[in-house]
């Protein structure tokens, strides 16, 4: 399927870079932005087009995907579009994660801006996007949605609709949460039956097997395994969502024990490993101090 508009990215981290090749990979032309001038010239080397700045990317391009860091992030890039936006209304479309006050603000902020406005964050690491299984939920006005429904079925053929503006907020963060808990209980079983004596390997495809299967088994534990914690998410950003995930629990004066617990492991696994791992890396945090892997200095 392809868009035969020209699409815009903001933002060429994991997230920027998983979308980008799948909509140029179905035959789309991608004009992307990003600060970090290496990612643009990663971009320009896999076919797409780059732009000097959010401004001049909205130029050129009636539909915007937002794959930021964070909330500010979009605020601010939304305050340039409005100072120099075209007469035509464009779409943005925010796979940012944000928390659901945010991002309804965005959205009126957008609309305000004369941008229509599409919640649209993923549940699933960067391979997942490129491999067309991880899942965008997405959210706002059904005739904008509609509007931009062949782009989305391009970068997300899993997509569910989940209705007004915040829901998706919403239900990504009820997803991570039961995401990183089972992650960071996968972490502990693999330590666990090694210590035990068992091979990790052989564990692994058996529990494969058993009522514990959850997905992050195939997502995660070879990376576990064989301690390779090369990014397809950084960990921190894993951190910073199990913090969002923890601030909205506390505004509803609701205890959340396991998440905590994950949260307070993540800290210690960016301590030991760094910032800049994929979220696998919580394992370290989960192993005996004797059989952590060195950070190299």
């Amino acid at each position: 399927m392809t868009v035969h508009a020209t699409i815009g990215i903001i933002g060429l981290g994991f997230m920027g870079v998983s979308l980008s090749a799948r909509l140029l990979a179905a035959g789309n032309a991608v004009i992307g932005f990003d600060i970090d001038t290496d990612r643009c010239k990663a971009l320009k080397a896999r076919g797409g087009e780059l732009a000097s700045s959010a401004a001049e990317l909205a130029t050129q391009c009636p539909t915007i995907i937002m794959a930021v860091y964070s909330a500010s992030q979009v605020e601010a890039l939304l305050a340039e579009l409005a100072r120099n936006k075209k007469p035509a209304r464009s779409v943005i479309i925010c796979t940012t994660t944000c928390t659901p006050d945010e991002v309804i603000r965005i959205a009126k902020q957008a609309d305000d801006a004369g941008l229509a406005f599409v919640e649209a964050p993923i549940s699933g690491t960067s391979e997942e996007v490129r491999n067309g299984s991880a899942v965008a939920l997405v959210a706002g006005s059904q005739e904008t949605i509609e509007t931009v429904g062949a782009l989305l079925d391009i970068i997300s053929p899993q997509r569910v609709n989940v209705g007004k503006i915040g829901n998706a907020s919403r239900t990504k963060f009820a997803i991570n949460l039961i995401l990183q808990s089972n992650r960071a209980a996968l972490a502990e079983g693999i330590v666990f039956a090694e210590s035990l004596g068992l091979d990790p390997a052989v564990f692994l495809a058996t529990a494969r097997k058993s009522a514990a299967y959850s997905r992050v088994m195939d997502t995660k534990a070879n990376k576990m395994l064989k301690r390779d914690f090369t990014p397809e998410s950084h960990i921190s950003q894993t951190l910073k969502d199990a913090e969002l995930i923890l601030g909205e629990a506390e505004r509803r004066n609701l205890s959340l024990p396991m998440t905590s617990t994950q949260a307070a492991l993540l800290r210690m696994a960016i301590a030991l490993q760094g910032p800049d791992n994929d979220s696998a890396a919580v394992i370290e945090a989960l192993r005996p101090p004797q059989a952590r892997v060195e950070v190299p200095t």
